[in-house]
């Protein structure tokens, strides 16, 4: 006895992803183009950028070298203390005028920038 197939293709309700959004491929075409293109300029951008330098301008003391490639949210190492005749050194400032000490173990770099030394005369 033949037994018939009685079996029908399932009706396909499924769209695609795209099933409820009207917008054209063309359209479509030029978003996609447009976020290749931004994350290709975000890897240049991020390859471009090393990160921060922190220069130390010991004001008439002993060098002290730069330190290169820090990230955002870096804690600087603390360098050696430069020495500087008839001075004694009283830390690292963010400006010239000695008024806004740098704390090395809390203060995070935020951008190249140069630290400044304090000096104090000594007295005899």
């Amino acid at each position: 006895m033949e037994q018939q197939n009685n079996r029908k293709a399932p009706e396909s309700n499924f769209g695609g992803l795209y099933k409820n959004v009207r917008i054209s491929v063309s359209t479509l075409d030029k978003v996609i183009v447009g976020g290749i293109a931004l994350m290709i300029a975000l890897v240049i951008f991020g390859i471009a950028n090393n990160g921060y330098t922190v220069q130390f301008d010991s004001k008439g003391g002993s060098d002290v070298p730069l330190q290169a490639d820090m990230m955002y949210g870096d804690l600087l190492e603390e360098p050696e203390a430069p020495t500087r005749e008839g001075y004694n050194f009283t830390g690292w400032y963010l400006d010239e005028n000695c008024r806004y000490l740098w704390d090395f173990e809390s203060t995070q770099v935020s951008q190249s920038m140069t630290l400044y030394a304090g000096w104090e005369a000594k007295t005899e």
